[in-house]
């Protein structure tokens, strides 16, 4: 890394003031700091990633309070043991500050250092944090805005005397300066927050080799600007999350993985811990390898997470090389404790066209379309049931095609096939989380395949255990092969061994009106293709 890199240096308190060979005594500092911390080059295979997984303090605390005791575990957080390897953290969303005291945050391209020595100010305080510790952050925070910083473009009314605000990611390089800054798009039970008149695109590099785009949660399901980002190739995503868990498809850390293997990109997510809203699921995903790290649970939980993450160098390259774990980082599936204090969603399972798994059926090899409107799923079943072990649960097969709304927030128009878990015999039931499982069926072969729209649409595996994390990606094969010219595409997901312990076995869809984008190329062998 060459010092010789001009840094504009600015404070962000105002008033504040220092002599010109402070600042320059300082600014060297900062950039030994960088260069004597860097763990990663950029020739590596690989890099670090502390993602964080916190619990924030009750919301009817002190907001002062509130937030100072979210700083000092953030500041402990970055400086633990654990972080020491990392090169980039992750911090979830909304568990700084609050929307009752926003801060502002300075334009990158003015390469602003906020860090002033023993600064009280918030933004100050992480960016000092960065270069004590010579690490990237991104941080999510509730910024606050004047109406004459927006574009001239915006003909939406904005009021001079009121508190405006973004719900906002800030990017701190090693040195401390605002090198990002994303506006969330895609807002989700956000009342008084405001969003960027276009969508913003943003994404940073590193001196480890590696460009990430930057979203923020409910954006995982939109086309702008997520979808946008992997157009242009980005390869690595960072994802401050609040995520409210939705079975029997959008479950935190399941949706994370999907998203990433449909779009072969790694993504890592921070998820913020908050059992009554149902939030939960912090992670680290490989593309089509799958999680490298995956955490849920019901637990009061404060932790960081140091993964080493492959990277994934071009478009051509469908996988990246698997990295051995090394001590210092971790890897696997984490959680399911008190997976009952998790207070999930549920979709819409009343709109599904379904048909039940029988136990008592003697026929157990079967074949099975099912279709919803002119939208059809074929199953491929071969089961067996294990009459001495009680059943504490039904499957059923699933087909839909339409539109359907997240809480009022947002619509989309979803396509799916599945198998999907439910507590007894009733369609309502279906969705419901399900705690108990004696593995009283066992699917040894299990295939799904569906018809769906190419151009415009993600078209992702989806699946669940009793555990809530996705399968690993070796428990399954994903292919699709693409008509172009009648805009369909065919896609299968097959299980490859057998497993007793599914909650959730589909193909998730989002097709995004007018926008063109196709999935990543995920053909079959040559085999495969002509399979019926």
């Amino acid at each position: 890394m060459s010092i010789s890199r001009s840094v504009t240096l600015r404070t962000a308190t105002q008033g504040a003031t220092m002599s010109l060979k402070y600042l320059s005594i300082v600014l060297v500092l900062q950039l030994f700091v960088s260069y004597s911390s860097q763990q990663s080059l950029p020739t590596d295979d690989s890099y670090v990633v502390g993602v964080v997984e916190f619990r924030p303090e009750p919301k009817d605390m002190d907001i002062a309070t509130r937030t100072s005791i979210h700083l000092e575990a953030y500041k402990e957080l970055i400086r633990s043991n654990e972080a020491k390897l990392t090169d980039i953290v992750v911090f979830p969303e909304l568990t700084l500050n609050s929307p009752n005291d926003p801060v502002p945050v300075p334009d990158p391209k003015d390469a602003i250092i906020p860090c002033i020595p023993n600064g009280t100010e918030l933004l100050s305080q992480l960016s000092c944090l960065a270069i004590e510790t010579g690490k990237y952050m991104v941080i999510n925070l509730s910024e606050s805005f004047e109406c004459d910083s927006l574009p001239a473009n915006d003909p939406r009314p904005c009021d001079p005397n009121a508190t405006n605000r973004y719900n906002t990611n800030v990017v701190f390089d090693r040195n401390g300066t605002v090198i990002a800054r994303y506006r969330k798009t895609h807002l989700f039970q956000e009342p008084g927050t405001s969003v960027t008149f276009e969508p913003e695109i943003i994404t940073f590099d590193t001196d480890f080799g590696v460009r990430f785009g930057v979203v923020t949660c409910f954006d995982l399901l939109f086309a702008e600007p997520t979808l946008q980002l992997v157009k242009m190739g980005v390869k690595d995503f960072v994802l401050p999350a609040y995520w409210e868990s939705e079975p029997p498809f959008l479950t935190a850390v399941q949706i994370f993985e999907s998203w990433a293997y449909g779009n072969d990109v790694n993504l890592m997510a921070a998820g913020t811990n908050y059992n009554p809203s149902g939030s939960t699921g912090t992670g680290v995903f490989n593309g089509r390898n799958g999680a490298v790290f995956s955490f849920y649970t019901g637990e009061a939980t404060r932790k960081i997470f140091p993964v080493r993450v492959p990277k994934l160098r071009s478009n051509d390259a469908s996988t990246s090389t698997p990295i051995e774990n090394n001590s210092g980082t971790v890897s696997g599936r984490f959680g399911g404790d008190s997976l009952t204090q998790v207070r999930m969603g549920t979709d819409f399972p009343g709109r599904f066209t379904t048909v039940l798994i029988n136990p008592d059926q003697k026929l157990k090899v079967f074949n099975q379309t099912i279709c919803n409107g002119k939208f059809c799923c074929d199953f491929q079943i071969n089961y067996e049931v294990h009459p001495r072990k009680p059943i504490y649960h039904f499957y059923r097969l699933m087909a839909f095609d339409g539109v359907r709304t997240f809480q009022g927030f947002a619509d989309a128009h979803v396509s799916i096939c599945g198998v999907m878990t439910c507590l007894d015999g009733s369609l309502a039931s279906c969705g419901l989380p399900n705690h108990c499982n004696s593995n009283y069926l066992t699917f040894n072969n299990l295939t799904v395949r569906g018809d769906f729209i190419a151009n415009s649409s993600l078209v992702m595996p989806s699946t669940l255990d009793n555990k809530f994390h996705s399968l690993d990606a070796k428990d399954y094969q994903f292919y699709s092969t693409v008509d172009y010219p009648n805009d369909r595409q065919r896609v299968s997901l097959t299980l490859s061994r057998a497993m007793s312990n599914l909650q959730t076995f589909g193909i998730y869809a989002f097709n995004h009106k007018n926008f063109d984008y196709f999935i990543p190329d995920a053909a079959p062998p040559p085999e495969d293709i002509n399979m019926a």
